[in-house]
């Protein structure tokens, strides 16, 4: 089996064993020591920046359960080409601070190095926790654009 397909079933496996748990541990086990988790949502909440290593990116996760009550994840395609593994999906949530249910489709862009989890990248739309974390002037000029 070609590296690039190993990728691809140990992303999988990872994505199905934290559904059935509930849990992001599979993924947090899977984590090269130097790993970085990014997403794509602007500084000023809890879950901006760029998060290296095991205990940065675990302290990501605790943020993310105070931020976010996560009610669904769909998981649909899995790509692989080399090193690198596409998970394309959605996702419900409701945002604890406004109590906003949202749902959103997502790309998480995972980086294997030796079998295991370099960088992830997570493309997602997520203006309803950007919102909930805005100053009030902030949020009601985007609201009016």
């Amino acid at each position: 089996m070609s590296e690039a397909k190993k990728n691809v079933e140990r992303t999988r496996s990872i994505f199905e064993e934290m559904d059935r748990t509930g849990s992001f541990q599979p993924l947090l086990d899977a984590l090269a020591d130097d790993a970085s988790y990014k997403l794509s949502l602007p500084v000023g909440t809890p879950l901006s920046g760029e998060f290296r290593g095991r205990d940065s990116i675990t302290g990501y996760f605790e943020r993310l359960d105070e931020v976010l009550d996560v009610l669904e994840v769909n998981t649909r395609d899995f790509v692989g080409n080399g090193d690198q593994v596409i998970v394309l999906g959605d996702e419900q949530f409701v945002v604890r601070k406004t109590g906003k249910r949202c749902t959103s489709e997502f790309a998480f862009v995972l980086e294997f190095r030796e079998g295991l989890i370099a960088q992830v990248r997570v493309i997602e739309d997520l203006s309803g926790v950007v919102e909930a974390f805005a100053a009030p002037s902030a949020a009601r000029v985007s609201r009016a654009s």
